[in-house]
């Protein structure tokens, strides 16, 4: 019997602001998959004709830090219909846009005509004013994360499924996953020795995943996925999807950890969390909620490619089909990476220097452990070829655009936070996005006519002429034909019309104004004296006080020095701080924003309005 679908995985790499450009990819996608649908709908009605027959089914969609979230945030929006973005919207800032929810969450974040991101994220309502969430008034992140959770909840929460859409492109027990990393961990315990002699070693993990699947909770199957649906306002976990959507983003340090309750069986039963698939190793409770702390998924595992097709070779039994089939004349599933920052760091220094100052190791220290957390040791072994044809990226690029850098998108300033400087940036990251897509469809996602895939040959049975590419001298089939559907507004007839080729030219490289940037001083000292004041509070678990009875003695403090410190030091103390912090959040501000100002200089994104 002819196989009819390629199974399709979409994985998603962090990117902080530039999430902007995957939502646009993203958007593009789902347009073509809608229109490709709806035309393959009117030939099964006999209205059209010349359409390809094979399917593409999305079985899973995941990712990290900014993947993950707008891998959750595509997970509920498909249960509803929204228009797509166009270049004509953007510029004329049509009421479409709010309209689409990857456009409305990554572009307009929470954004007001008064109210930007930069004043958002620098205000200190986070520390000072949140009775309820933060009584203590903590330090949580250096930047207010408020927005985060404001927009998880507003396009998941607030969801519930349109029960008129049809959306058959997408597997009915569709996984989602988004990276953790669990500051909790997660607990192991491994027996050593004989019965006579045993010993027991005990690990933590912190690799995580939030993993769901859309369905009931009467379908669980035992295997840690976190059943899902938008069927009704209350859903099934769509207040675990928010809590997964929010913790995959916070970006250590920068942006607000955030707290996952779940049960134990969703981690315990779980074979991607286990060691060897082993839910005995674990000492988590299945029956009890496992509550964790967690930051950006991406810390750990920034492009979980890897594991989405090792999830799509699980749901396809390759391992009783003699393994995965990587050529383009047998291949029946893809992997989708898209990644906003691809790494092509120039090659090391053949001329190493060894650096071993203080001031120098702590950041090596940094970097060789985030180096090896995110190798892909697996990935190396198999060592893909141009003969796979599971494995397919989309990056970004800009040929024949208005301007000549490597630095494609506005949002990769900055190490990925730029975007939040300015909407511009995020507007035009999310078109390139489509725009890449476009091309992407086009010219690259396909497989050699001559391979003889029995999936594609299928498919393009009788319209091959119609619908073949002409690439690097070679005959290719697009696996998703990116086609419209054109109604004769007369005689009421259907005609299939192909996607024009449009360049960048369009989308003008966005710019920031230096006033701007230098406007922002004022909220950063504001911010920065707020982090300074409220630094150490917070209070940790209360814990049986060990105190050394030698080193007790040895610090007593006579009744002259208590009186003192309570009548002079503390005063003296008090308004040394106070002087210092007004001196010391000026230097920060000044210098944040210098960093800020070369930064966007460097990437070509700065007018000079000061001249």
């Amino acid at each position: 019997m002819t196989k009819k679908t390629i199974h399709l995985g979409i994985s998603m790499a962090g990117a902080i602001s530039a999430g902007a450009y995957t939502a646009g990819v993203m958007d593009y996608l789902l347009e073509a998959f809608e229109n490709w649908q709806k035309a393959k709908d009117l030939q099964q009605e006999g209205k059209l004709s010349g359409i390809p027959k094979h399917n593409i089914m999305i079985d899973i969609l995941s990712g990290a830090s900014a993947g993950g979230m707008t891998a959750a945030l595509t997970a509920a929006a498909i249960h509803t219909n929204f228009d797509h973005v166009a270049l004509t919207d953007v510029v004329n800032n049509t009421d479409r846009l709010a309209k689409n929810p990857l456009y409305h969450s990554w572009v307009d974040l929470t954004e007001e005509n008064h109210r930007d991101m930069m004043n958002q994220m620098l205000s200190i309502d986070d520390i000072e004013n949140d009775k309820q969430g933060n009584p203590d008034k903590e330090v949580r992140s250096v930047f207010n994360s408020g927005f985060i959770k404001t927009i998880a909840e507003r396009h998941i929460n607030n969801m519930i499924k349109d029960k008129d859409i049809q959306r058959p492109y997408f597997a009915a027990d569709l996984e989602i996953f988004a990276t953790l990393t669990n500051l909790r961990g997660i607990p192991f315990e491994v027996s050593f020795g004989s019965p006579s002699y045993a010993r027991v070693h005990r690990m933590t993990r912190h690799f995580d995943i939030a993993h769901f699947k859309l369905g009931f909770e009467q379908e669980y199957k035992k295997d840690g996925r976190i059943p899902l649906h938008f069927n009704d306002a209350e859903g099934l976990n769509k207040d675990l999807l928010v809590q997964s959507a929010m913790a995959t983003g916070g970006f250590p340090i920068g942006l607000e950890p955030r707290i996952i309750k779940r049960l134990g069986k969703y981690i315990k039963e779980n074979k991607y969390l286990n060691l060897g698939n082993r839910p005995d190793l674990h000492t988590v409770n299945p029956i009890d909620e496992f509550m964790t702390l967690n930051v950006d998924g991406g810390t750990i595992n920034n492009d979980p490619f890897e594991l989405t097709q090792e999830m799509l070779d699980e749901r396809m039994n390759v391992s009783l089909s003699g393994g995965r089939k990587i050529k383009a004349s047998e291949f029946e599933s893809v992997v989708l990476m898209i990644d906003p920052f691809p790494n092509h760091s120039d090659l090391p220094d053949t001329n190493y220097r060894p650096l071993r100052a203080f001031k120098f190791i702590i950041s090596q220290i940094l970097s060789a452990m985030l180096g090896e957390l995110r190798m892909k040791e697996e990935v190396l072994k198999s060592a893909y070829g141009n003969e796979d044809y599971t494995k397919f990226l989309i990056i970004p690029s800009r040929s024949g655009a208005n301007k000549e850098t490597e630095n494609y998108i506005a949002c990769g300033s900055l190490g990925g936070f730029g975007g939040f400087f300015n909407k511009d940036f995020r507007k035009h990251d999310f078109l390139l996005g489509r725009r890449n897509c476009q091309q992407f469809l086009k010219k690259h996602f396909s497989a050699p006519v001559d391979a003889n895939n029995p999936i594609l040959a299928y498919g393009y049975e009788g319209i091959e002429d119609q619908y073949k590419v002409w690439v690097n001298q070679r005959d290719y089939f697009p696996l998703l034909p990116d086609i419209r559907v054109k109604q004769d507004e007369i005689s009421g007839s259907y005609s299939i019309v192909f996607v024009e080729d449009f360049e960048e030219t369009g989308i003008k490289f966005p710019e920031i104004k230096l006033s701007y940037l230098l406007g922002l001083q004022g909220d950063l000292e504001n911010r920065i004296s707020s982090l300074i004041s409220n630094i150490t509070n917070g209070e940790a678990p209360e814990r049986e006080k060990n105190e050394n009875d030698i080193v007790k003695r040895l610090r007593k403090k006579p009744w002259y020095d208590k009186l003192l410190a309570t009548t002079l030091y503390q005063p003296l103390t008090g308004l040394l701080l106070w002087f210092a912090k007004k001196k010391v959040k000026g230097i920060l501000a000044r210098k944040f924003i210098d960093i800020v100002v070369a930064d966007m200089d460097k990437n070509g994104l700065l007018v000079n309005d000061k001249k």
